[in-house]
């Protein structure tokens, strides 16, 4: 009788998620949009060099974990050369992180 009852109020949950459009997830991660990782990589970068670069990390969300790497391009302000720059996401507190970038030495073709 407790089991059944347990599995009634758990597809109640679950019928109450779907009808008010919820997605019930054990998993789920802070996210941020991509534009803002690359607002802060080009932050980081011009607090390094001097120079505030062009940074496209794409259109998404990104997932706020430790280790998480998004695959991002650099655009050179001087040249209009691009360069892969991948951004690693660490130090996640919260919405609060601190992002490394590694630049490649040549720019794409």
């Amino acid at each position: 009788m407790r089991t059944e009852r347990a599995v009634s109020l758990l597809v109640a949950v679950l019928v109450a998620g779907v009808l008010s459009g919820c997605t019930v997830s054990a998993t789920a991660n802070l996210t941020v949009p991509a534009s803002d990782v690359a607002a802060s990589a080009a932050d980081a970068l011009e607090d390094e060099i001097g120079i505030r670069p062009e940074m496209d990390c794409g259109d998404g969300q990104v997932d706020l974990v430790d280790g998480t790497v998004v695959d991002c391009v650099l655009t050179d302000p001087n040249t209009s050369s691009t360069f892969d720059a991948p951004v690693t996401i660490d130090g996640v507190d919260g919405t609060r992180y601190t992002v490394s970038v590694e630049v490649a030495d040549a720019p794409r073709e």
